[in-house]
């Protein structure tokens, strides 16, 4: 037993599960099934100004006679679709024949409720229509269901429920009516388990929307399935729920439904007075409804009861009754006529689908014209604006050539102009340090000399001043020596001869070199860590008269008594060399000129020695050009320390 899905309230879920929501242009869809509702529908019938308007009223009220009265439904149907046709509106007359459709099925009209089906779907389909679309395929499932097409059935219940589940409705319920359909597919395929599940969807779905309509029909097609798996008192319970939910919500339709379930029951059961009771009731209220699929299956179940209980007599009448109304319902003419209507529906639809390919065709081809005519425009004015551009880019290229060019002879020339600058410097404080440092020097020799020539010196006397003139010798050799370095570092660039070297030896030597005037000024000098040979890469000539420099300031600005210390140390890949005295010390205002090469720092030593500030220069350039670092700590009274690295 079932609720058939073609001509029973599956038509009015469906509705509210897919359409509801898309349809919103029919105002008034929202109100069901109550007498007061029809009185204000044809009140409004009767002041409605436009005809759009009286279409959709008509529509209205004819839904709400789906479950009341099937002729009056399909009279308010036929009014609508009669008025939509005149006036053109086609989401009218789409929706006239889903309403005459339904209508048609109560009454058991197969052949035509399916064209009427057809007629909607194929509006909606053009219309672009979706929900309306879902919905028809729905109706067409159950119809196939009940003519037990379980493939065509399924095929379109699962068109269905692919557009229920693309549906933007807030409150969820879009895919009751699928879950629904689907359920009684696997019923009638003998399979209740399935169909079970599917009903607890829809039921879940239902509950949720507080929809007792829906809440009653899953519950009964729960029972249902519950009969055919032959557990009478399960059934049983899902009835009584399903019928008392449908009495509150006044749905006669689905209080008829659930009073013959509960006769089926009951008769299985062996309750036959209990069965009789319902059997009649539902009797009563199909006849009422005009639900001719249900009214088949109360006589159906009065056959049998009255069977049971020995009445032959009334049982025969019964089956009389259910024969001549199953035989009207399923005519071999109707079944043609079904048929005929699907092949007729499915042409024209391959028809429409090939005349739209062809006007798409069409239009396509225009438009690949009007895209071709737009590309050559366009590859035309691009072109155009290549060409423009590199000609632009080109002259763009040479000005920024040419200024490229000006900047750098600009350049050139300002670095030319520093360059003199330093060149002339460098002259002027060459032929100071000449004119005053190294003829100081050269005099006092010439001094020396004249003092020598005489011959009334004594032996003491002469062995004195050829030791001042050896040492003023030495003072001018290493000047001369530290002033060519220097000029040549400045004039034409000095160039280094790398090599490994021990420069534990080049410290060694240049302590023997100074020994004799340390000893002369009290000033010890020694050379710390010297414990192995410390071998570096640098330029072995050039090193040599950074250490002498550097050893020769340290004694140079030490007192008596002073100490001067000399140390190789190796740090990772470089070796430290640290030459550290206890003399004066630099000032502090003083050590920014020290490597200052536009400036000519220099003061006098200890013991009045003169210097030229080259030395200090020279050593810092000397250790660069072996890739090396200079740099000093000092304070005034305390001494100072200086310090290079060279590669090891």
């Amino acid at each position: 037993m079932t609720k058939p899905s073609p001509i029973s309230k599956l038509h009015l879920y469906i509705f509210r599960g897919i359409i509801y929501g898309i349809l919103t242009f029919v105002s008034t869809s929202s109100c069901f099934a109550q007498t007061d509702h029809i009185k204000v529908f044809f009140e409004k019938l009767s002041t409605a100004k436009h005809d759009t308007d009286r279409v959709n009223i008509y529509y209205s009220i004819s839904r709400l006679y789906w479950n009341k009265n099937a002729d009056s439904a399909l009279l308010m149907a036929d009014k609508s679709l009669e008025l939509a046709k005149k006036i053109h509106f086609e989401k009218g007359i789409a929706l006239a024949y889903l309403a005459k459709g339904v209508a048609l099925g109560y009454k058991g009209n197969w052949p035509e409720s399916l064209d009427c089906h057809l007629q909607c779907l194929r509006i909606s389909e053009k219309l672009g229509m979706e929900g309306l679309t879902g919905n028809e395929y729905n109706n067409i499932a159950g119809m196939y269901t009940s003519l037990e097409d379980y493939t065509k059935a399924l095929y379109y219940n699962r068109l269905a429920y692919k557009i229920a589940l693309k549906q933007h409705d807030p409150t969820g319920f879009a895919p009751y009516a699928p879950l629904v359909n689907i359920g009684e597919i696997f019923k009638y395929e003998g399979q209740p388990d399935s169909a079970i599940a599917y009903n607890y969807r829809a039921l879940i779905i239902a509950k949720r929307a507080k929809d007792p309509t829906s809440i009653a029909t899953a519950l009964y097609n729960i029972g249902e399935n519950y009969i055919t798996k032959k557990n009478y008192r399960q059934a049983q319970i899902y009835f009584y729920e399903a019928v008392n939910i449908a009495q509150k919500a006044g749905d006669d339709e689905d209080v008829a439904y659930c009073h013959t379930g509960l006769a089926l029951t009951n008769y299985h059961m062996g309750k036959y007075n209990f069965s009789m009771l319902y059997a009649q009731k539902g009797l009563e209220e199909s006849r009422k409804s005009g639900i001719v699929e249900l009214i088949k299956t109360a006589y159906h179940v009065l056959y049998l009861t009255h069977q049971k209980m020995g009445n032959y007599q009334q049982a025969l009448y019964y089956r009389d009754l259910e024969v001549e109304l199953n035989d009207s319902l399923n005519t071999v003419e109707k079944q043609i006529a079904i048929r005929n209507i699907q092949s007729t529906y499915e042409l024209d639809k391959k028809q429409r689908q090939i005349d739209l390919l062809n006007k798409d065709k069409l239009i396509s081809q225009k438009e690949l014209e009007k895209i071709k005519l737009k590309r050559n425009i366009l590859m035309a004015g691009a072109l155009l604006l290549i060409l423009l551009a590199f000609i632009l880019f080109r002259n763009y290229t040479q000005k920024r050539r040419l200024s490229e060019q000006l900047a750098l002879q600009n350049k050139n020339i300002s670095e030319q102009n520093e360059r003199l600058e330093e060149l002339v410097l460098v002259k002027d404080r060459l032929f100071s340090i000449i004119g005053h440092d190294l003829r100081g020097p050269i005099h006092a020799l010439y001094q020396m000399i004249n003092v020598l020539k005489e011959e009334d010196l004594s032996k003491e006397e002469s062995e004195f001043w050829i030791e001042k003139a050896g040492e003023y010798l030495t003072i001018t050799s290493h000047l001369l020596e530290n002033l060519l370095y220097w000029a040549k570092s400045q004039m034409d660039g000095i160039y280094t001869n790398p090599a490994n070297f021990d420069v534990q030896k080049v410290i060694e030597q240049n302590i023997m070199l100074i020994k004799a005037r340390a000893v002369e000024k009290k000033v010890t000098v020694t050379a710390m860590n010297i414990i192995a040979p410390e071998i570096v890469y640098g330029d072995e000539t050039m090193i040599d008269i950074v250490v002498r420099n550097l050893v020769e300031n340290a004694v140079k600005f030490s007192k008596a008594g002073g100490v001067v210390t000399i140390g190789a140390e190796k740090k990772e890949s470089l070796t430290l060399i640290t030459v550290k005295d206890n003399g004066k010390g630099i000032p502090e205002e003083a050590q920014a000129k020290i490597f200052d090469k536009l400036s000519s720092y220099t003061t006098f030593g200890t013991a009045s020695e003169k210097g030229s500030g080259l030395g200090l220069l020279l050593c810092k350039e000397l250790v660069e050009k072996n890739n090396g670092t200079l740099w000093f700590e000092s304070k005034t009274g305390i001494g100072s320390s200086f310090h290079f690295t060279i590669p090891s």
